[in-house]
């Protein structure tokens, strides 16, 4: 009699024991889920980032075209003003050297004619050469005004010449300010767009590692599920205590048992459903059972998992608040938490999960 009691303490002790370190290695699986959810979440947002990057290089190399382009036609311009400007330049030097020479002429004529008009003022006469000087002078005075006209035209043209000049000039020196602004947005952008393909590659390493992790993990979960039995030694019936299991909260199903979002090759995998409820909804357990977690969990946020004592676990996450500690003996429909947004939810809801042998399985089969 003392020797079966002893076998009886023995085989509830390692029960116990497997019940343990399978507690230990579903948290273990869970991190690593969320960790490569996490993982998935960012390369796919790495993945955003560099087609963004791609499409500013694209598009900064576009202007930066046109603006080379404006700039060789703005050039050409500037030529043809600076070849306008100095042909107009010369124009007025040789005006302004022609109206100095016919002011010197003029007045050397105005002094000859002083001298004649003085020789033959006494006399009382008016000789040819008065007349004659009298004709050149008007001449030349003439000549004098008409270019003088031609200058102040010349000039004026000039102004005009040198205004277009100046304003071709600036926009010249603002377009090749452009040009260089647009070449350095480029080399930032390929710099970027170099670095988002390295964290990339990181990250498809990291995915690439959880998928292993989670691997060993579901093998390892798996073998000592199958290793472990209920409290009285028996082996799992896998049948709750009806037909279904309850419902932990009525709401929106947001995210589906088994969704995946792929991207490079990779994917993420959902092993329960996402129900969006409000803040602080009571949560109710599935099924009879016994509490074998109950703490804050990475991205899970604070979260319970009771052993049914079937071969099945049920898993509430994102809890906002917990209401019953480990080891808890729980009563199906009884209030276990209050729904959240802890972990990485992004909106209020509940994450519910059912497992069978330690492997994640429809809850949508299972509820009533």
């Amino acid at each position: 009699m003392i020797k079966r009691l002893i076998s009886i303490l023995l085989m509830m002790n390692l029960v116990f024991i497997y019940a343990d370190e399978l507690t230990d290695k579903i948290r273990e699986q869970e991190q690593i889920r969320r960790q490569l959810e996490e993982a998935q979440k960012k390369i796919s947002q790495t993945e955003t980032k560099k087609k963004q990057t791609e499409s500013d290089i694209q598009r900064t190399a576009s202007l930066r075209k046109v603006t080379d382009g404006r700039l060789k036609k703005l050039t050409g311009e500037g030529a043809v003003l600076k070849d306008s400007l100095r042909s107009v330049s010369e124009r007025i030097r040789l005006t302004e050297a022609r109206m100095q020479n016919l002011k010197s002429v003029l007045n050397d004529e105005m002094t000859v004619l002083l001298r004649v008009d003085r020789s033959y003022k006494a006399q009382g006469v008016i000789h040819r050469d008065h007349r004659y000087l009298g004709s050149l002078i008007g001449y030349t005075r003439q000549s004098y005004d008409i270019s003088r006209g031609l200058q102040i035209a010349l000039t004026h043209d000039q102004e005009l010449h040198q205004k277009e000049f100046t304003k071709v000039d600036r926009s010249i020196a603002q377009t090749s300010q452009e040009k260089k602004n647009y070449e350095k947005k480029i080399n930032n952008l390929e710099y970027q767009k170099k670095q988002l393909t390295n964290e990339q590659k990181q990250l498809q390493a990291k995915i690439a590692q959880l998928k292993k992790d989670a691997a060993a993990l579901e093998t390892l979960i798996a073998r000592l599920t199958a290793q472990s039995a209920t409290p009285d030694g028996k082996p799992s019936t896998y049948k709750f205590t009806t037909g279904t299991i309850a419902w932990p909260v009525r709401g929106k199903i947001i995210r589906s048992f088994g969704q995946e979002t792929k991207d490079y090759n990779t994917s993420v995998v959902s092993n329960g459903i996402d129900i969006a409820v409000a803040q602080n909804t009571p949560v109710a357990a599935a099924d009879n059972g016994t509490v074998v977690f109950a703490d804050r969990y990475g991205g899970q946020g604070k979260m319970i998992i009771i052993n049914h004592n079937n071969g099945f676990f049920t898993v509430y996450a994102y809890c906002s608040e917990l209401l019953v500690a480990n080891g808890a003996a729980i009563k199906k429909g009884q209030t276990i938490a209050k729904s959240g947004m802890t972990g990485s939810a992004s909106e209020p809801s509940l994450h519910f999960e059912v497992r069978k042998d330690g492997k994640a399985v429809n809850p949508m089969s299972y509820l009533q």
